[in-house]
């Protein structure tokens, strides 16, 4: 992996921070009949809001369940074990309410456009673990313009949009969390850089997992199941935010991504309501990727397909002008490596369509000259299926050129 300098910084920047604030730092007891908020806005940088189990729905903030707008503060819901429901911290929507938690700087919203009203700051410092966010019609739980980040052991439940969801942050971790239920995406990486993913639980959405115009994501032990598509890495025209200057670097790697088949229930118009349900791993028109050492099975349409932009959205709204005009960064699927993936039982049932002569554990399409690619050591040698299409030719072999 390459060394990302710019994380390094400003991590270290953080850490000097946390030093200095967690000197004086402060703990809020919150409990049942109180409200949080309440409490997040006495806090000070480097305060800690510490809830206990319980049902809270937050009543006097408008559009969001909490706002975190002070550097460095620590979001930590008490779990009691053994005793279900009742042992766990849950934020329900309440009345109006649209994104169950954010965080982000004061007056930087979550629907503001980022390439037409920028944020003229970032958020230092971001900790929130063990709060189940329930029954938001947006988002469950999100950052935005935040540098130092970390989601532990919470759970996303029938967030309609999407689940856990950072986006414009940097130098992130999000570990040991469950989602489920979103219209969109279970967790989505966007517009984000030097992030790492490990040990979630992503399932019953359309698509579990996303990647878009980001930098440096490593994604690792990760159980992904019964989405419409396991792990989606896309186009930025499949994105809301503007392109970054670097969009290489994600590594899949070590995950479970296993019978990802549920009909896809996302609303008609959106780019994830073209998606083919049955899909493990789809990479649509991004370069310099890896996905390697995962276990992919029982995904009906495909294990991992690789398609550069155009052929991924040939014959959909979302249509690829010949002379790139509608394109916000080139189509290509360029020096992706798929390497020592298990991949059985895949491609065996794809829907009814045009489609069907793509299915298999590993498919190739190219129709814009994409190169570099590496296909090697997948499991079980000479036991898995694959197509690969160059130039609406099928060919006996996938792609070496990179290897």
């Amino acid at each position: 992996m390459k060394k990302n300098s710019r994380a390094f910084d400003a991590l270290m920047g953080l850490a000097v921070f946390l030093v200095a604030t967690g000197a004086n730092a402060a703990v809020h007891r919150v409990h049942p009949g109180e409200s949080i908020q309440a409490a997040i806005d006495k806090a000070m940088p480097g305060d800690t809001i510490l809830v206990e189990p319980g049902e809270y729905r937050e009543t006097d903030n408008g559009r969001y369940g909490l706002r975190i707008s002070t550097d460095n503060l620590r979001l930590v819901g008490k779990v009691v074990k053994g005793l279900g429901e009742a042992g766990k911290v849950r934020l329900i929507a309440n009345e109006a309410q649209e994104t169950g938690v954010y965080a982000a700087p004061a007056g930087c919203e979550y629907d503001q456009r980022d390439d037409v009203d920028p944020c003229p700051s970032e958020l230092q410092g971001f900790y929130i673990r063990g709060f189940s966010v329930e029954e938001f019609p947006v988002n469950g739980i999100q950052t935005r313009w935040v540098n130092g980040f970390e989601f532990v052991a919470n759970a996303s439940v029938n967030n309609k949009n999407n689940g856990i969801y950072p986006t414009l942050s940097a130098n992130g971790l999000v570990r040991n969390n469950i989602s489920y239920g979103s219209l969109d995406t279970a967790m989505w990486v966007a517009a984000s850089q030097n992030v790492r993913v490990i040990g979630n639980e992503l399932f019953g959405s359309v698509i579990g997992f996303e990647i878009t115009v980001s930098d440096d994501v490593e994604v690792k032990q990760n159980k992904i199941y019964d989405n419409t598509v396991g792990v989606g890495l896309f186009h930025p025209n499949a994105a809301g935010n503007a392109p970054l200057p670097v969009m290489t670097n994600w590594i899949i790697e070590q995950n479970d991504i296993y019978n990802n088949n549920r009909p896809n229930e996302a609303p008609e118009g959106t780019f994830q309501g073209l998606l083919p349900p049955g899909a493990g791993v789809l990479l649509l028109g991004v370069s310099g990727h890896v996905i390697a050492k995962n276990k992919v099975a029982g995904n009906d349409f495909v294990g991992i397909g690789v398609l550069d932009w155009c052929s991924a959205v040939n014959g959909t709204p979302a249509a690829c002008e010949p002379d790139g005009s509608n394109l916000r960064a080139l189509p290509n699927a360029d020096n992706n490596l798929v390497s020592q993936n298990r991949v059985s039982g895949n491609g065996l049932s794809p829907k009814a369509g045009p489609i069907n002569g793509l299915a298999a554990d590993l498919t190739y399409v190219d129709s814009v000259g994409s190169s570099g690619n590496c296909f090697q050591k997948n499991k079980p040698k000479n036991g898995f299926t694959f197509v690969s299409v160059v130039f609406g030719q099928f060919l006996g072999e996938l792609p070496t050129d990179g290897c």
